[in-house]
């Protein structure tokens, strides 16, 4: 098994991809939450659907989380570990509705694995945050 750090690299990545524009993510979730009234939400991206039940109509939306989690998982696999390591993972993304556009978030990535907690947090220009 490789190396329990390597974690951390998992977490900062998917962070990081996760505010991109390359996740698609966004201005999906954004837009779905602004309109839900939420300035933030928990996606648990070990779940066998990472959208969450309110949201799973919007397709687009629906189809950017879970390649959001084949990405995660990939990672998970590139470090050398097996997805079945992993004991859960949860992304919370935080929007600041009227003052921002829908691609502006803060991501925080938490994995817990071996019962240890990793924790990532990035913003929207690509600067990590302390948590």
């Amino acid at each position: 098994m490789a190396s329990h750090k390597r974690l951390k690299s998992v977490v900062q990545s998917t962070a990081h991809h996760a505010v991109s524009a390359l996740s698609f993510v966004h201005p999906h979730l954004g837009q779905a939450c602004e309109k839900a009234g939420l300035d933030s939400i928990e996606i648990y991206v070990s779940e066998a659907e990472p959208c969450p039940a309110r949201f799973l109509h919007i397709e687009p939306l629906r189809l950017a989380l879970n390649s959001l989690k084949e990405t995660f998982y990939g990672l998970v696999v590139t470090e050398g570990f097996e997805p079945q390591d992993i004991e859960s993972a949860k992304m919370v993304f935080e929007f600041k509705h009227g003052q921002l556009d829908h691609y502006c978030s803060v991501c925080t990535v938490s994995l817990v694995s071996a019962s240890k907690t990793y924790q990532s947090k990035v913003n929207y220009l690509g600067n990590t945050e302390q948590v």
